[in-house]
């Protein structure tokens, strides 16, 4: 039983099979060339490969949610970086050398530069560029990677020198238990990935490749960053009884997402799924949440050349309104911004989008697109429990014009006598400090709050979540985020509306106590976090957990709350 150190991932610990990922070894040659002939096959490789990754944002999207999915357009907007593949082309023309060496060169160039730099998260950034270049020199060669996905009939172990996020989004789930690679470092997009999928990763670990040459068979310790190869029979049975504890976990989780979520004081609380394109549309499960309490329609937009006709949109939200089967349908206005950029919107190019012209603001301004979104809703809440969300509102004077918009939508359909929920609900994600601050005046226009817990915690603590030196402020521990979530579930009380949590921290575990003692009316998640959580809201009581939550109101720093938390859900899931 051989012992190989690397970092540490992701958390968990694992055993499976080895299955060793080598990349096809494609020889880059410098050669006279056509120049036209090679830059035509440049920009179609550019082209096909830019296709593959949007699919892979859709796919990744549903699966594993925005933020992994905001990877693979990262991706794109480095494969269409115009100034970045300048030297190139032009190479290219004045060399007359074939275009799969000049951009091999220049990443090479490009990838030594960023090594030389102290930051790791910017060595990673330089990983991302190489990761970009290396596979569309694939393309250009005339192979496609997304034709080798890995299927394994057995539980596996990948071991590579590297993956990129594509690869991983390549590779068959189903029996896929965990990564470990020569390279990588703690914040690469892989080792990110790897925990939403969540599944225990060790990057960095120098020789794995020659190590596993001859073994069969690999335990992976995320948390801790080390790997045992061939483990001994003594050290897989122990392993098997941790095992047996974790699938006995799962099926007491399976068997709580089909039952209502009720408190030991007989308190009935909302539990529902985030959803958002096609696949969670056929693949939602009415029978194990309450309904949709975040429906994303980024993806309707994103998957078009053009703006999606108010017909497909309709067709869509009526399909999903169907499927919830008179439950709650969250339906969450164009989102577009930040992150996520259309070509075909012409938004302006922004030095901060996320503190730009997004979401809302794009809404209100081009209203004809807003009126068609809002016409296809209103048609869609003829045939379910439909409710219209407005993301990113900071003022009460938006709020206003964006219900202003809806009442003038509902006049455009009474004049073609078209059937809509002249009742409908509206309303808001609370996801900014400007909305936290006025919520007390924002309860009393809308019908409903949503924190979106995401941007909450980033543009509360004015934090890059993707940035490694500032990651110890992105955090919802942080006393000023909870005291913000405290502040928005009272206002909306003290109006009489409900408040839902879309964000990730709504399936963090040791949170649930906290948002349940805060009064948190519904917990909106991925659905593979449903069974778990109504599990632990299953052994809490609503009054002993107030007593837990003003408790760490009361708190002074990140580590004390985080200290009380992981003992407490410690305790809890021990009786």
């Amino acid at each position: 039983m051989r012992k190989i150190t690397g970092l540490p991932g992701a958390k968990g610990q694992t055993i499976g099979n080895i299955l060793r990922m080598k990349p096809d070894s494609i020889v880059v040659k410098k050669e006279v060339v056509d120049i036209e002939a090679e830059i035509h096959k440049f920009r179609m490789a550019q082209q096909t490969y830019g296709n593959e990754l949007d699919k892979l944002y859709e796919e990744t999207l549903i699966t594993l949610g925005e933020d992994a999915a905001a990877i693979m357009k990262a991706y794109k907007m480095i494969l269409f970086d115009e100034e970045f593949f300048k030297k190139a082309l032009k190479r290219v023309q004045d060399e007359r050398i074939s275009i799969d060496y000049a951009i091999s060169e220049e990443q090479k160039a490009v990838s030594k530069m960023f090594q030389m730099i102290n930051d790791p998260y910017m060595r990673e950034r330089g990983a991302d560029i190489e990761n970009v270049c290396k596979e569309l020199i694939t393309y250009i060669n005339g192979k496609d990677p997304a034709t080798d996905q890995i299927i394994y009939d057995r539980d596996f172990i990948v071991v590579a020198e590297d993956l990129s996020p594509a690869d991983t989004i390549r590779i068959d789930k189903k029996y896929l238990r965990g990564m470990i690679t020569e390279r990588g470092g703690i914040t690469s997009h892989t080792v990110i990935l790897a925990k939403t999928l969540g599944i225990p990763a060790v990057v960095g670990a120098t020789g794995i490749m020659e190590a596993t040459e001859n073994a069969s068979k690999i335990f992976l310790n995320g948390g801790e960053g080390y790997a045992y190869l061939d483990p001994e029979d003594s050290f897989i049975k122990e392993y098997g009884v941790i095992k047996k504890r974790q699938e006995k976990e799962m099926e007491l989780y399976d068997k709580a997402a089909i039952k209502q979520a009720i408190t030991l004081d007989g308190i009935p609380i909302s539990v529902c799924t985030n959803s958002g394109d096609m696949e969670s549309i056929e693949g939602f499960r009415e029978d194990i949440c309450d309904g949709v309490g975040l429906f994303r329609t980024e993806f309707l937009y994103m998957s078009e050349k053009d703006y999606p006709t108010e017909e497909k949109q309709y067709e869509i939200y009526k399909q999903m309104a169907l499927k919830t089967n008179g439950k709650e349908l969250i339906i969450r206005t164009l989102d577009i911004g930040g992150d996520k950029q259309l070509d075909y919107m012409n938004l302006p190019s922004e030095s901060n989008p996320f503190l730009g012209y997004r979401a809302i603001r794009i809404c209100l301004d081009r209203k004809e697109i807003f009126l068609t979104q809002l016409r296809a809703i209103l048609r869609a809440s003829n045939y379910g429990h439909v409710k219209i969300m407005f993301p990113m509102i900071v003022t009460v004077e938006e709020l206003r014009m964006a219900k202003q918009m809806v009442k003038t939508a509902m006049t455009q359909l009474e004049e073609g006598n078209i059937p809509y929920n002249k009742e409908i609900e509206t309303g808001i994600m609370i996801e900014t400090p400007a909305s936290v601050l006025i919520s007390d005046k924002l309860a009393k226009e809308a019908d409903f709050f949503s924190i979106g817990t995401n941007d909450l915690i980033q543009y509360t603590t004015a934090t890059d979540r993707m940035n490694d030196k500032v990651q110890y402020l992105y955090d919802v521990c942080n006393l000023s985020v909870l005291k913000a979530v405290y502040q928005v579930i009272q206002n909306g009380h003290k109006a009489g509306i409900k408040v839902g949590m879309c964000g990730e921290a709504a399936s963090d575990e040791r949170l649930t106590p906290v948002w349940l003692g805060f009064g948190l009316d519904e917990f909106s998640m991925v659905p593979g976090q449903i069974g778990r959580i109504k599990y632990i809201l299953g052994k809490l009581s609503k009054k002993e957990v107030e007593k837990l939550a003003a408790k760490v109101l009361e708190l002074d720093t990140i580590h004390e709350v985080k200290e009380v938390l992981n003992q407490n859900i410690s305790n809890l899931m021990e009786k």
